[in-house]
């Protein structure tokens, strides 16, 4: 099976809202040899782009980018057991979260199991984190990163509210902060205007970046 053959096998059982043959898709090139790493990089992560230009487009509906979205992520829980089998390796600190009120977490989550694939610790909270539990989170964990997501533009200022509360609870040696989302794809210099260290266009940027930073 060829990269583009998967992905336009999985992009049409999405679209259809198929889970088993959603499932098949990925367990049939894993069986041909795709690692996971391939998996999440060359398949789940542009086939998803592929689903969001399609709602923009208007030819999928939001219920349907939902159901494509709880689809890829029961497909990637799938191999999160053969994914992350070893020991926990004592690599940088990432805490991912959605700000209070943001619900696309996708981005955030592939971005914490492509990070762990080289080693990193990742805490995953999900979406709508309230500002005070994350910053409470930060304080005592002292993380090497914070990533945050935001989807839509009123989200932004809740977004630079939080970078503003990780700040000041911790104004010393605090971590790198990144950002992400559809915002920042139309303007990346947004990251910097809200009090981020940095932002991306997809997770395997976001991830080869963070490694280069952290490199030992």
């Amino acid at each position: 099976m060829t990269r583009e053959a998967a992905r336009e096998r999985y992009l049409d059982a999405l679209v259809a809202g198929n889970r088993r043959a959603a499932f098949e898709v990925i367990d049939e090139a894993h069986e041909a040899g795709f690692t996971l790493r391939e998996l999440y990089l060359d398949v789940f992560q542009p086939v998803m782009r592929d689903i969001g230009r399609l709602w923009q487009e208007n030819r999928i509906t939001v219920a349907d980018e939902h159901l494509a979205t709880a689809i890829t992520q029961a497909a990637m829980a799938r191999l999160y057991d053969e994914l992350f089998h070893g020991a926990a390796l004592p690599g940088p600190l990432l805490i991912a979260a959605c700000t209070d009120q943001e619900r696309h977490e996708l981005g955030l989550r592939m971005i914490c199991d492509v990070l762990e694939m080289e080693g990193w610790d990742t805490l995953f909270l999900g979406a709508t984190v309230p500002t005070d539990d994350l910053v409470r989170m930060v304080r005592e964990r002292r993380p090497q990163v914070v990533a945050l997501s935001a989807s839509i533009a009123p989200h932004l200022a809740r977004v630079a509210d939080t970078i503003r509360s990780i700040r000041e609870a911790v104004p010393v040696d605090g971590p790198l902060i990144a950002v992400g989302g559809r915002p920042f794809l139309d303007d990346p210099s947004l990251a910097e205007r809200l009090g981020a260290d940095m932002t991306a266009r997809d997770a395997v940027e976001a991830a080869e970046r963070l490694k280069e930073k952290f490199a030992a």
